[in-house]
């Protein structure tokens, strides 16, 4: 699966851990701002991420964050890593996508996702049991109408005879659509839809994330597709500091609320409430924080392992100021960014 070239992202949630200390206006501009500088330090693109109605902020609006970025970017792809297509109708998640792939020039890589928080879609009044048939008629809706501008589809849950869809996409003839999952079903889907996979990321376990690989690449070859130059995006937490230890001190909290706030929503209100994860109990070894030096070293042996095509970090973990995600994006570039791109393109010409 190795690329030409290794590329670099960042992902962004937008969240403020509780209590909340900023008004989202000026917070919302600091991760902006953020992702401005992640652009002039030559990362390839960013990544948004969402759900809904959750207490801590986090972002609700894929498209709308995008279709902001695509006027403060010039070069970088935007992502959504990824919209809960599920919860939507096809046709206007469709419609919304289209518009940020036109304002960006043809920007847009769309990644989409099954979901997984009850309280979501009882809320949209989308059925969590049909999930899979939701996303698998909602993707055929949506690549019918960015590649032929009109829809015809006959499902079990959507009926449509010759919709119109204009304004189309830049990209023709469609963008390209990524899928996450860490199951045999997601892995298949991905395979059989998708233009690339988007690992669920957090923690850099080996073993867990060369399962999933394993799992991906059996899936394509089943349906008869390349392994290479199949994207894989990895989706690690990150934070870096010339003094690991300081690191530590400032990522395990906010790794520790990010996994928790996770775990909690997702358990369904019938089932007990997990409690909040210890940041004492997080193990330094599963997580890229650190120094840039040992950073580098890790991802260098899980790509002998996982030849992932994209590197994409959290680009702020909930609880960091801005000075200090800064920071450890700027260390990243300055000191992981050249030597692993050298390590990967060493390897590919062995």
């Amino acid at each position: 699966m190795p690329a030409s070239r290794l590329s670099f992202g960042v992902r962004h949630d937008f969240r403020q851990p509780l209590p909340r200390p900023r008004p989202y206006q000026e917070y919302y501009e600091e991760c902006i701002d953020e992702v401005r500088r992640a652009e002039t330090l030559g990362f390839d693109a960013v990544w948004v991420t969402e759900h809904h109605f959750w207490d801590d902020g986090y972002l609700p609006a894929s498209f709308g964050m995008l279709a902001a970025l695509a006027r403060e970017t010039t070069r970088m792809t935007l992502g959504t890593s990824v919209v809960l297509l599920p919860l939507y109708h096809p046709l206007r998640v469709a419609e919304d996508a289209a518009l940020v792939d036109l304002v960006s020039g043809g920007r847009l890589i769309a990644g989409f996702g099954l979901g997984y928080v009850l309280h979501e879609f009882q809320v949209l009044e989308a059925d969590r049991r049909q999930r899979g048939q939701l996303m698998d008629e909602g993707l055929a809706i949506i690549k019918q109408a960015w590649e032929h501008g009109r829809v015809t589809f006959h499902g079990r849950r959507w009926r449509f005879d010759d919709v119109i869809f204009e304004p189309r996409p830049v990209q023709r003839p469609r963008p390209p659509i990524y899928l996450g999952g860490s199951s045999p079903p997601a892995f298949d889907r991905a395979a059989r839809e998708a233009d690339g996979y988007l690992d669920p990321g957090g923690a850099t376990v080996v073993e867990a994330i060369s399962q999933r690989y394993q799992g991906l690449k059996a899936a394509l070859e089943r349906h008869g597709r390349a392994v290479a130059g199949f994207p894989f995006v990895l989706g690690p937490s990150c934070y870096l500091d010339d003094d690991p230890e300081r690191a530590w001190r400032v990522a395990a909290p906010a790794i520790a609320y990010q996994e928790t706030k996770y775990r909690q929503y997702g358990t369904d209100p019938d089932r007990p409430r997990p409690p909040a994860i210890d940041p004492a109990s997080l193990s330094p070894g599963n997580y890229l924080v650190g120094t840039p030096e040992a950073v580098l070293e890790r991802l260098q042996q899980l790509y002998d392992v996982v030849p992932y095509t994209q590197v994409c970090l959290w680009g702020r973990l909930p609880g960091l100021s801005h000075e200090q995600a800064l920071r450890s994006l700027e260390l990243f570039t300055e000191r992981v960014m050249p030597g692993l791109r050298a390590a990967v393109e060493s390897r590919a010409a062995e």
